[in-house]
């Protein structure tokens, strides 16, 4: 039927629009029907196969995501539907209210709960996937995965993980606060903290604010001491990214007043680290240096190798900015060595960034710029892609490229640079603005 309803929708008005919707509905299968209610009902913009097997029967029978396939397929026909990448769907903008009013009306409060729980269940058990795929370390001990009772979307390697997250980050932040409304708090907290790697490396300020702070209530009202302080040190993260350095500081000082009650040492060497950066970020450097300091003998005490890597990375920055390129150089030679022996492959292109950075400020312009091309490949492919850390590499060939005497290539860079950041990172735009300028 041509154009379907969506082409009706167009020409006039809502009342049309219902009459089109409610007419393309009536004439759907029932199990397409029951499709387009539960996709209506669910807190996402985004819905794939795996997620609507789990939704309709927990992902339980082998033939549901090919079942569930033909059914989609009768929804694109009918208009009412669009793909949006391999396997991914989404309900257009004007249906979508359609859609939900339907699950509303016609779905039984019990089936709606179920399908929502069901539906939270898949974005618990596919961010363990992509969590223990990106950022193996960051996964919490103590405590069962949570959503194992449903099939998690199957995710092979760092970038299919990372694309998931990027496609799902609305889905997994309407999880986040439908489990926030509902009180199911346990899944607010625990799905914030898996959903780690999405924030760390996607960078989504607002969406990672928002999230830790529904997931610190709902980790305080649940009870969990973990869960609290996994909220307040990696929701500070989010806010100092924000530039909130006071409410950041906040954080961190609430977590290390519970580590210190609690005797958890490298809750407390966290703690005191991120309290470090924001130290170094608003250049009080002695303080930082201090914090630092402090870190590195809390994680050395209790072997934690990654930590101990990561901490002299932070005294490479904190020299850097005080102007001590050869204490800078030989924190971060450190480091890097240490996250290689890790296979730590992420931190360590991003020591290895720093360190072609202060190597080329340190005159040694050749090695600087060799470590930063490569550091540069590695954020552009593969598991290490961050569009961050990319812009940071350009801006700093930009000012190798200035220091050679090139201006042509550091503008170039610096070009570059600016395009990437105009989405994450106004203050980063002015600053390359002005580097433009001056050339």
């Amino acid at each position: 039927h041509g154009d379907g309803a969506v082409g009706t929708l167009r020409v006039d008005g809502e009342a049309v629009m219902r009459t089109a919707l409610d007419l393309s509905y009536g004439l759907l299968p029932d199990a397409s029907a029951m499709l387009y209610r539960l996709m209506g009902l669910l807190p996402t913009d985004r819905h794939d196969l795996f997620m609507l097997a789990a939704v309709l029967d927990g992902g339980r029978t082998p033939d549901s995501a090919h079942q569930i396939d033909m059914t989609v397929q009768t929804l694109l026909e009918a208009n009412l539907l669009e793909e949006t990448g391999p396997g991914i769907h989404r309900l257009h903008d004007v249906v979508r209210p359609h859609a939900r009013r339907m699950g509303e009306e016609r779905e039984e409060r019990a089936s709606r709960d179920r399908s929502l729980r069901r539906y939270v269940d898949w974005c618990l058990a596919t961010s363990a996937a992509a969590e223990s795929i990106l950022t193996p370390s960051h996964r919490m001990r103590e405590e069962a995965t949570p959503g194992d009772t449903a099939i998690a979307t199957p995710l092979a390697g760092p970038e299919e993980a990372l694309l998931w997250l990027d496609t799902h980050r609305n889905g997994i932040m309407g999880a986040i606060r439908h489990c926030a409304h509902a009180g199911w708090h346990t899944s607010c907290w625990r799905l914030t903290d898996l959903a780690w790697p999405l924030f760390l490396r996607l960078r989504p300020t607002d969406l990672w604010i928002e999230a830790h702070r529904l997931g610190l209530e709902a980790a305080r009202r649940s009870g969990s001491r973990p869960g609290e302080g996994r909220m307040l040190t990696s929701g500070a993260i989010g806010l100092r990214n924000a530039g909130r350095y006071e409410e950041a500081c906040d954080w961190y000082r609430q977590a290390l007043d519970m580590a210190v009650a609690d005797g958890d040492v490298r809750q407390q060497a966290q703690s005191l680290s991120g309290l470090g950066h924001v130290s170094l970020l608003a250049l009080r450097l002695d303080e930082a240096r201090a914090h630092f300091e402090h870190t590195l003998r809390l994680r050395e005490s209790i072997g934690y190798r990654r930590g101990v890597a990561l901490t002299r990375r932070r005294l490479g920055e904190t020299a850097l900015a005080a102007g001590d390129l050869a204490s800078a150089a030989r924190y971060l030679r450190d480091a890097s060595a240490e996250l290689a022996a890790l296979e730590e492959t992420y931190e360590q292109t991003r020591v290895e960034a720093l360190l072609g950075h202060v190597l080329d400020l340190g005159g040694e312009h050749d090695e600087g710029v060799r470590r930063l091309r490569g550091a540069l490949r590695g954020f552009r492919e593969g598991g290490s892609r961050s569009e961050h850390w990319e812009g940071r590499c350009l801006e700093w060939l930009g000012t190798a490229a200035e220091s050679r005497g090139d201006p042509a290539d550091a503008a170039a860079h610096y070009e570059a640079a600016r395009t990437l950041f105009r989405q994450l990172d106004p203050a980063a735009v002015e600053r390359l603005d002005d580097r433009l300028r001056r050339l």
